[in-house]
């Protein structure tokens, strides 16, 4: 039931309702166990403008809250840290993102554990660097030219088996009105498609290697850029293999869970009560209403 559903049912004003749950659930989670955790997933979730952004661990086996800190980076970590201390060592891999927040972190605090950039985290930065070649082709057309471009971002970034036959077509036909788009589209679905073919670390290393290869020889600077940035974090692309292909994508749909619990609410003015909210989070269908 809703608390505003409580209330009513119970005669009690609803912030003593809310106070009632809120200290059920300081009960609940005073001491998470970190005994069994060995993978964890770290990312950081933008709250609105009053709250900013707070940074979510995850244990990605069991999906379980295990830290929840106000900030993003080094910092948000700091109370969690103090908590590994007896257990860090039982960590094997870490799920991060590619823009290096919390890597420095994970290197510190981990030393023996894995940093892994699951496929989700490498198809969204080549997504970012082909959004971003759009943009650029679009600043340097006519005003006519640029009728073409306009309104086709997503039929850049969707995936190609995701889009209608009529969709399929306008992109081939974009292809191969902007060449440098047209190539930076179909490597993207080629670096998509090392994910879904190479079935061991091997596979995947050969792979990766003749991506970045093509990318240096398109001269395209996109591509260029994202071939330096598979590079520069090769341990952690291949360490998902290494890792029977651990996935952060979970996360991700918990931050979209997140984003729902605060719809539902209409926002939190108890910053306390939205954390233990968001602990509670993987126990709450998001089907009823709170």
């Amino acid at each position: 039931m809703s608390i505003r559903a409580v209330a009513q049912l119970t005669g009690l004003n609803w912030e003593t309702v809310k106070n009632i749950e809120k200290a059920y659930l300081e009960r609940k989670y005073r001491r998470i166990r970190l005994k069994d955790v060995h993978v964890l997933g770290i990312d950081e979730v933008y709250l609105g403008l009053k709250m900013g952004f707070i940074t979510v661990v995850r244990d990605l086996e069991s999906g379980a809250v295990l830290h929840i800190g106000k900030g993003k980076g080094y910092e948000a970590l700091a109370k969690f840290r103090k908590r590994l201390k007896r257990q860090a060592g039982r960590i094997k891999a870490v799920c991060i993102d590619m823009s290096g927040a919390y890597s420095s972190w994970v290197k510190e605090v981990l030393p023996d554990a894995d940093i892994v950039y699951d496929h989700f985290h490498v198809i969204k930065m080549m997504n970012k660097r082909l959004d971003d070649l759009r943009r650029r082709t679009m600043s340097q057309l006519c005003a006519d030219q640029k009728k073409s471009l306009k309104k086709t971002r997503w039929l850049w970034l969707k995936n190609i088996e995701n889009l209608s036959e009529e969709a399929h077509s306008n992109l081939e036909e974009l292809r191969e009105q902007f060449s440098d788009l047209g190539t930076a589209s179909a490597m993207k679905e080629v670096l998509r498609n090392i994910y879904q073919m190479a079935d061991g670390i091997t596979v995947a290393e050969l792979a990766f290697k003749k991506w970045c290869a093509m990318a240096d020889e398109s001269g395209i600077d996109a591509l260029k850029r994202m071939a330096k940035t598979i590079r520069s974090h090769w341990d952690g692309v291949l360490a998902y293999w290494r890792h029977n292909q651990i996935t952060n994508a979970s996360q991700e749909g918990f931050n979209n869970k997140i984003g729902w619990l605060t719809r539902q609410a209409y926002g939190y003015r108890d910053e306390q009560y939205l954390h233990l909210k968001i602990f509670d989070l993987p126990n709450l269908s998001t089907v009823r209403k709170l």
